[in-house]
């Protein structure tokens, strides 16, 4: 085809000296950048040092060859790849005629999420909002013995005021969808007299006063965390000290027990109102988890475009039914979506930012206080 014989006229224009000098200057700007982040501090500065590291080839195709490649409309150039219309996917095409992945490893991957995540404009509102759609098996309301499987979808919503009467609105179990994995399941559900499950109907909780959350802090405190990850790692484990003395463990926390710390509480601050460069010093800590791996890019449950990560699930790692997934979108650093139990049981973290106002309650409630007035 005629397609086929320009590109391998502009392959064979490209010496395959000058290719492997290409890799070569690759290899040695990835190993300068570790280099100057292990002058700069060690392993937490590897996590900051790097500018550019969803490295690429370097371009040594032609300009003229390039030029007539795109007069004949055959593929389009921009620096250090080919991407050819048509092509299943729309794969970028590097030099070398194989598809390189844009980031090396989970390291990379989040260390990118922190970067975007950190320059990110800090937001006004007097409200946090966050709302999910969530999945997981259900069971029976009334808690009686299930003989079958059943499956449910649905939405939640919070709003948390972050001053004045520090209200907290939760809009529970919206838009519920229910799904059987077998008709056996769905017959067996109906035998049983189709029982209400967990999560069919709404319900609304409400608050006042400023209660006590994650790591012992209140939400007025949360804007205050580090945005700096080695500060961050130091407070999370004197957290983390602080709560096994209470429990009468007085023992020394481990690499592993930190680890296991911050992947179970991850999700619930990376989507908590913190600030941003706290929020990217989150993702940075991530990348240092044992074990954390880059499987590729792929789609949370919405259809959004990220990147999954396997993380080992505390407290077993070698399990995999016990493996858990993050879905990340690098360039604007935020967490997709989180996957437990080998990815029967996921959270899509829909939208979460400041808001003006507090959202109306989905079904009538009285506000509790927790004020103690």
């Amino acid at each position: 085809m005629i397609q086929e014989d320009i590109l391998d006229t502009v392959s064979a224009l490209e010496p395959p000296a000058l290719r492997e000098r290409a890799e070569e200057l690759s290899r040695a700007n990835r190993e300068q950048v570790l280099a100057r982040a292990r002058a700069a501090g060690g392993r937490r500065a590897f996590l900051r040092a790097a500018a550019d590291r969803r490295w690429r080839l370097p371009v040594t195709v032609g300009a003229l060859a390039t030029a007539a490649a795109v007069a004949a409309g055959l593929f389009v150039y921009s620096p250090g790849r080919l991407v050819v219309p048509g092509e299943p996917g729309g794969a970028d095409v590097q030099n070398s005629g194989t598809e390189a992945p844009a980031y090396a490893d989970a390291r990379e991957l989040l260390a990118a999420a922190a970067e975007a995540a950190a320059a990110q404009e800090e937001e006004q509102g007097g409200f946090w909002y966050v709302r999910t759609r969530n999945h997981r098996p259900a069971s029976p309301l009334d808690y009686g013995q299930a003989e079958y499987t059943a499956l449910q979808t649905f939405t939640e919503e919070k709003w948390v005021e972050v001053g004045g009467e520090f209200r907290l609105l939760n809009n529970l179990n919206l838009r519920t969808e229910t799904t059987f994995p077998s008709e056996a399941d769905r017959r067996a559900w109906e035998a049983a007299g189709s029982p209400e499950l967990d999560h069919t109907t709404p319900v609304s909780t409400a608050y006042r006063g400023e209660g006590i959350g994650r790591l012992g802090l209140g939400v007025s405190e949360l804007g205050g965390l580090p945005g700096d990850a080695e500060r961050l790692e130091s407070l999370l484990r004197e957290t983390l000290q602080a709560e096994r003395e209470q429990g009468g463990d007085t023992s020394r926390v481990t690499d592993a027990a930190f680890d296991s710390f911050l992947s179970d509480a991850f999700s619930g601050l990376v989507t908590d109102p913190v600030r941003n460069d706290t929020r990217g010093a989150l993702f940075a800590l991530a990348g240092e988890l044992e074990g954390i791996r880059l499987i590729g890019p792929d789609k949370d449950p919405l259809g959004r475009a990220g990147y999954k990560v396997e993380v080992p699930y505390p407290p077993d790692p070698q399990n995999e039914k016990l493996a858990m997934y993050w879905v990340i979108d690098p360039e604007t650093g935020t967490l997709l979506s989180e996957h437990r139990a080998g990815g029967e049981i996921w959270v899509a973290y829909e939208e979460a930012g400041f808001v003006q106002e507090i959202g109306e309650p989905a079904v009538p409630v009285d506000y509790q206080d927790l004020r103690g007035e």
